[in-house]
């Protein structure tokens, strides 16, 4: 493999001007490519982009070099290497190990270096390790992953709160890091692997501006560690985790082993030992969010082992959203590193995954998102769902509020905690009717909400009676009293009936009523 990108803080500063003024972000990509090239390109295939370049690239469009460079990795000339390099100069580029020269005196990329664009703060730039498209072969051990779908995810659940103290742990390219300096005072970055902390802090330099980083003064808001997991920040407390392991869960009797993904471990034991241990680094009322995946043996909840991982003082929320038989889950994962490029090692690899979790007797494998906190002085939280719908990224915002009521919510009061609220249904929820052809009413009632997770769920009638009511006019108190009245409920039925209000009101199907906002 080519050597990781240099951190020389002036080249870095030359290299961001150059593509800057190239106009090198995701919207003007998208536009040059026009939309069938973009989308080809998302599914890897790069015939239509180079098509739609051919006269940009005659005309000697910045732009167009640069895709063709760093997204097609096609060899250029080493006059358009050198113009679009203007502030950097070539020299300076090949210095930065981003470029280098072919036999033939072409320059060809030696990375992938991607526009990404955010709300906050803006357009950045991400180097990685070339895809398996760009280099035409299955992807190395060593290989450093870019901006990806997993990465995206992780960046979209992760809650956004001030904070003085994150930790990135497993960094890879450094992309969390990237949204966690738009708020957190410091940022400590840890990896195994010397190659993604090399990509993460030139990422960091290369977005210095966006991110209010000091290029000169790193060490005032970045830590750079070197180490497996925890273990470099060992007797360290952070306010927030966050965390894509290398969780995927491979033969023990791999010839690669990729770093970016996996670690060797039997199973699930990295995920089993990260979740146990995650409190030993978090600060109390600190926050842990990370994409995991888990095994299950034969029948029983999903969940039951996972329930049982993270220590006493832990809460955790954790969200199953996709679970994948073990040939499925072979398939997923060679795809994964485009070990289908290689016919017969694809062969032996998937007989090796099968042989593997038929061995351990694992019947399921399942995907999903772990939200976890070091509990101090807020109830005790334990939740585990399977949701497999569409959700609303980023679901971060609508995750912490979720949190944030249900602590509200739990109290030790004999009195209902929203009996003296002004609920009111947002406008974003709405409300299912279905019957059989033929029947004189409605049989199933169902609230659907299209923000946040997505949720779709039924109801019975009492419940869908109060919703119905909340206008904002009434207490909810007043509103399940009246219900209760109408449909003679007795007393365990009318508490049953508040639990279910104040679920519905944790999950964001009601809302506090307020004067003038869009749901009042």
């Amino acid at each position: 493999m080519h050597p990781a990108p240099v951190a020389n803080v002036a080249a870095i500063a030359a290299l961001a001007q150059d593509l800057t003024s190239a106009g090198y972000s995701t919207a003007n990509v998208a536009q040059l490519l026009g939309h069938t090239a973009a989308a080809a390109l998302d599914r890897e295939q790069v015939i239509p982009a180079r098509q739609a370049l051919v006269e940009p690239l005659a005309q000697g469009n910045r732009l167009a070099g640069l895709i063709s460079c760093f997204m097609l990795a096609d060899p250029i000339s080493t006059p358009q290497a050198e113009q679009l390099f203007a502030t950097l100069g070539l020299d300076g580029a090949l210095a930065l190990n981003i470029v280098r020269f072919t036999s033939d005196d072409d320059v060809v990329a030696t990375v992938d270096l991607s526009a990404y664009a955010t709300d906050h703060p803006g357009n950045m730039w991400v180097a990685s390790d070339q895809t398996a498209l760009q280099l035409g072969h299955p992807l190395p051990a060593e290989h450093i992953l870019g901006v990806g779908k997993a990465s995206m995810t992780l960046a979209e659940i992760t809650p956004r709160h001030e904070v003085n103290t994150a930790l990135d742990v497993g960094t890879g390219c450094g992309i969390q890091a990237l949204h966690l300096l738009t708020h957190a005072r410091h940022v400590t970055i840890t990896d195994i692997s010397q190659r993604a902390l090399d990509f993460a802090v030139f990422n960091i330099l290369l977005n210095a501006a966006v991110l209010d980083v000091d290029p000169h003064d790193l060490h005032d808001r970045v830590t750079v560690v070197a180490g497996n997991m925890l273990e470099p920040v060992a007797g360290q407390y952070f306010e927030l985790v966050v965390t894509n392991p290398p969780f995927v869960i491979a033969p023990v009797s791999s010839t690669t082993t990729h770093t970016y993904r996996e670690t060797g471990h039997t199973g699930d034991r990295l995920v089993k030992e990260l979740i146990a241990s995650i409190d030993t680094v978090l600060a109390d009322g600190g926050q842990a969010v990370m994409l995991a995946n888990w095994e299950m043996f034969g029948e029983g909840d999903w969940h039951a082992r996972l329930a049982t991982w993270p220590s006493e003082a832990m809460d955790i929320w954790a969200i199953q959203r996709s679970s994948s038989d073990p040939a499925q889950y072979a398939e997923i994962w060679l795809r994964d590193s485009s070990e289908n490029l290689d016919p017969q090692a694809y062969a032996q690899s998937y007989a090796a995954y099968l042989a593997d979790f038929t061995a351990r007797g694992v019947t399921q494998i399942g995907f999903g998102w772990v939200w976890l906190r070091k509990r101090a002085n807020t109830p005790p939280l334990h939740r585990f769902e399977y949701l497999t719908a569409t959700v609303h990224q980023p679901v971060a915002r609508a995750w912490s509020t979720s949190v944030t009521r249900h602590d509200a919510v739990q109290t030790e009061t004999p009195r209902w905690t929203l009996a003296d609220t002004h609920l009111v249904v947002p406008d974003w929820v709405t409300y299912e009717q279905y019957q059989r052809f033929g029947a004189d009413h409605p049989e199933v009632l169902m609230a659907k909400s299209g923000a946040g997770f997505g949720r779709h769920i039924r109801l019975d009638t009492a419940t869908a009676a109060v919703l119905g009511a909340c206008d904002g006019e009434l207490t909810a108190g007043q509103l399940t009293a009246a219900v209760a009245g109408l449909l003679e409920l007795d007393d365990t039925q009318t508490a049953a009936l508040q639990d279910e209000i104040t679920a519905l009101y944790v999950d964001g199907f009601l809302e506090v009523f307020e004067h003038g906002s869009p749901t009042g």
